[in-house]
């Protein structure tokens, strides 16, 4: 287990990021303070265990009614829907299922330049 005042390379999405360096300053934060800071907050909700929580929770999981909320659980709910989303985007990947259905899929190269992927898997840069 890592000490309490160390650090460990992370990942966050660009999103993510981009919110905490836009409300850091605010606070006199850097954009990994802000993250680490609602890392904590976050942890303590879980934590905390409560029914609104939990309604929460189930309501985010399809298990329980968002009419049932109030309305800053309710937005709660919805923001970890989001989350999800999010992390499952960020893992997807799309190309290989599309190309087996016969479709051309586009990225970026390892150079970041903009490549067409036929489904027999040949690229062509665009």
């Amino acid at each position: 287990m890592a000490k309490a005042n160390s650090s460990t390379p992370t990942r966050v999405t660009a999103d993510v990021f981009e919110a905490a360096a836009a409300v850091a300053a605010l606070d006199h934060r850097s954009a990994t303070e802000q993250i680490n800071y609602w890392a904590r907050i976050g942890m303590q909700v879980e934590r905390s265990g409560t029914l609104a929580h939990r309604k929460v929770r189930e309501a985010a999981a399809g298990r329980a009614q968002f009419a049932e909320l109030a309305d800053p659980d309710r937005q709660i709910a919805h923001a970890l829907i989001d989350a999800t989303m999010s992390e499952r985007v960020a893992s997807a990947r799309f190309g290989r299922s599309a190309r087996t259905e016969g479709k051309r899929t586009v990225s970026l190269d390892g150079d970041g330049a903009l490549i067409e992927i036929s489904p027999d898997g040949t690229t062509r840069l665009l």
